[in-house]
């Protein structure tokens, strides 16, 4: 075999091994059939993103824009959202309390928005009563010496998880992974357990089950017109969407993770 033909020979080679790596990186870019809402949920770290070198802003950015979304869902309450939104469109900055606790909407989604043109649809039902009274009942289990045995179950519950996840809790493949979605729901069933019941509004499951409440409605109202929507929400609810998106049979729910791949 002469030289040029083996140089063919192996170019081909090359080509067919790209081919495979740019098919998985591409699943969650593609769903079966061209009639249905193709939905994904991306975890964000919140403020880590700015100190995470593996999972950076830009990052995020990146696979935002490999996926290609029409609809962003975002985590603020409607009525931050308006403010945000109005704030953004104004003086180019959100300018909003909650929104700034969010680096993944500041620095990277309002910015997007404008080069990519999808929707953004704010689906958080968090208020300001809802968090403070979370936070005073939280502080007042930790201080009740009658709870102090559940008290002390969750710290070992909140132990575990920090083991589970230590070295990677930045590693976007891992946030993206069941090891880490089944780290987070143990941590949190205990949680839910424990204090679910004496935080109400501000519980786990209860919160979760609100915020969840505006994805539905949204999706609800998508039409026929087949959409990418791209949720993008801290990490650790991620479990708990992907659980029930996968009870719809009117979307077609991906993984995040192939959108950061090398």
């Amino acid at each position: 075999m002469t030289n040029s033909l083996l140089a063919l020979c192996s170019g081909v080679l090359l080509l067919l091994a790209g081919c495979t790596g740019s098919d998985e990186q591409n699943a969650a870019l593609t769903a079966d059939g061209t009639d249905t809402h193709i939905v994904t949920v991306i975890g964000a770290i919140h403020g880590q993103h700015r100190r995470s070198e593996s999972y950076s802003l830009q990052v995020l950015e990146d696979a935002i824009i490999r996926f290609r979304p029409d609809i962003v869902m975002v985590e603020l309450p409607p009525d931050r959202f308006e403010t945000a939104a109005r704030n953004y469109a104004q003086f180019g900055e959100v300018r909003e309390s909650r929104a700034d606790d969010f680096p993944e909407l500041t620095d990277v989604v309002f910015p997007l928005q404008q080069r990519l043109g999808f929707k953004m649809v704010p689906v958080a039902a968090w208020t300001r009563e809802i968090a403070s009274d979370r936070r005073e009942k939280l502080r007042e289990i930790e201080n009740d010496p009658d709870r102090a045995a559940d008290w002390k179950e969750f710290q070992e519950a909140v132990r575990v998880y920090g083991r589970a996840v230590s070295g990677k809790s930045d590693d976007p493949q891992f946030v993206h992974s069941e090891s880490y979605d089944d780290a987070v729901r143990k941590r949190q069933q205990t949680y839910e357990r424990l204090f679910g019941s004496a935080l109400g509004a501000g519980g786990w499951e209860a919160i979760n089950r609100a915020h969840f409440a505006l994805v539905n409605t949204a999706l609800d109202g998508l039409g026929r017109e087949p959409k990418r929507i791209l949720i993008l929400y801290g990490a650790w609810h991620k479990y708990w969407f992907l659980d029930a998106l996968n009870a719809r049979s009117d979307i077609a729910v991906v993984d995040a993770a192939p959108l950061f791949a090398d």
